[in-house]
C-alpha cells in the first residue's frame, strides 16, 4: 500500500491551491494513505477537508526532530509543494525513497523527480507537480473542498442573531494582508469610504479579521459615518464559517479571499501587482476582479459599484 506525505507551504492561499491535487489523488487511489506536513494554524482546515488520513504539524517540532518523526511513518513517496530547504532536508533525511518537488527549489538536487515551476505558487504549478507524480484529472478549483464544522457554523449563526444582522444582506470585508505583503493593501481611508457608503444602503458591511487585526479594523470602523460591525474570529474554522454565511466577500488579494472562494462565496477581489490569472479566486468566472498595477489607484467608487452590482 502506498503511503504518501505532502509538504505544504505556510500561507493559507498556497495551502488551498494544493487541495485539488489531494482530492484528485484520493479519487485516483482511494486505498492510499495520505498524510500532510503543515503548520498548526492551517491544520484544522486541512483536517476538516477529510482529504488526508493524518497530519504532522511541522512547527511543533525542531527541524532535526521533524525528520525522525516523518521517518517513523515509512512513507513511500513525498510530494513537496514547499520549496523550503527545511522541507527538502526533512524528506531526504527521513529516507523517503521517492521525493517529488519543483526544479526551482534551492536544494532541488535532493529530489528524485522534478516538475517545472512557472512564476509564483499556484494551482497551475501544483498541477504540473501532480502530473510528474502520475496524478490525473486535477479540478481547476478548490471550491467545495473545505467543509465548515457544525460548531463553527452554529457560533456564526448566533453571532448574526445577537447583532440583528441578516447574513443574506451581509458583505464580509477583509481589508488586510500579512506584514510581508503590505503592497497588496489599500489605504484605510478608501475602505472607510466604501464601508460608509454601503452602510447607508441596504447592504450590511462587516469587517472580518483575526485577533492581530482587531486594532486596525476598529480604527477603520471608527472612521465611517455609520460604524460597521467588526467580527474577530478565534480560529480559521470560524473565519471559514463566517464567509460561508455571508452573501458576498470583498477584500484584497489574500488568504481570506481564497478561503471565502473555497467555501463558495462570491468575491469582489482587489488586486495590485499580483496576477489574478495565476492567483485569483477560483473558479474565475464566479468572481469579480478589480485590478490596478498600483493598488492605490483603485477608487472607492469602483469597489462600491462592484458590490452593489453583485449582491
Amino acid at each position: 500500500m502506498e503511503k504518501i506525505v505532502f509538504f505544504h507551504m505556510n500561507q493559507l492561499g498556497d495551502m488551498l491551491f494544493s487541495l485539488p491535487v489531494l482530492e484528485a489523488l484520493r479519487r485516483q487511489k482511494p486505498e492510499a494513505m495520505l498524510y500532510s506536513v503543515i503548520n498548526s494554524n492551517l491544520a484544522p482546515l486541512l483536517k476538516a477537508s477529510g482529504l488526508v488520513d493524518g497530519i504532522i504539524e511541522k512547527d511543533a517540532y525542531a527541524k532535526f526532530k521533524l525528520s525522525s518523526i516523518i521517518k517513523k511513518e515509512n512513507f513511500t513517496k513525498a510530494v513537496l509543494f514547499s520549496e523550503s530547504p527545511s522541507s527538502l532536508l526533512s524528506a531526504f533525511f527521513a529516507k523517503i525513497p521517492i521525493r517529488v518537488g519543483f526544479d526551482s527549489a534551492s536544494l532541488s538536487f535532493l529530489l528524485t523527480q522534478k516538475a517545472e515551476k512557472k512564476g509564483v505558487p499556484s494551482l497551475a504549478n501544483n498541477a504540473r507537480l501532480a502530473k510528474v507524480c502520475g496524478i490525473k484529472d486535477i479540478k481547476p478549483t478548490y471550491e467545495g473542498l473545505i467543509k465548515v464544522s457544525d460548531s463553527a457554523s452554529l457560533k456564526i449563526q448566533n453571532w448574526f442573531k445577537e447583532n440583528n444582522l441578516d447574513p443574506a444582506k451581509t458583505v464580509a470585508f477583509s481589508v488586510g494582508a500579512s506584514h510581508r505583503r503590505r503592497q497588496k493593501c489599500l489605504d484605510n481611508k478608501v475602505w472607510a469610504e466604501v464601508l460608509g457608503a454601503l452602510g447607508e444602503s441596504l447592504k450590511l458591511p462587516v469587517l472580518v479579521g483575526a485577533a492581530w487585526e482587531e486594532e486596525s479594523l476598529t480604527q477603520i470602523a471608527a472612521m465611517c459615518k455609520k460604524k460597521p460591525r467588526v467580527f474577530i474570529s478565534e480560529n480559521i474554522l470560524e473565519s471559514a464559517a463566517f464567509y460561508s454565511k455571508a452573501a458576498l466577500f470583498c477584500g484584497t488579494d489574500s488568504g481570506a479571499m481564497h478561503l471565502a472562494a473555497a467555501v463558495g462565496t462570491k468575491c469582489i477581489a482587489v488586486f495590485g501587482p499580483t496576477d489574478p490569472e495565476q492567483v485569483g479566486p477560483m473558479p474565475a468566472h464566479k468572481h469579480v476582479i478589480i485590478k490596478q498595477k498600483n493598488i492605490n489607484k483603485v477608487l472607492a467608487k469602483d469597489i462600491i459599484l462592484a458590490v452593489l452590482d453583485s449582491v
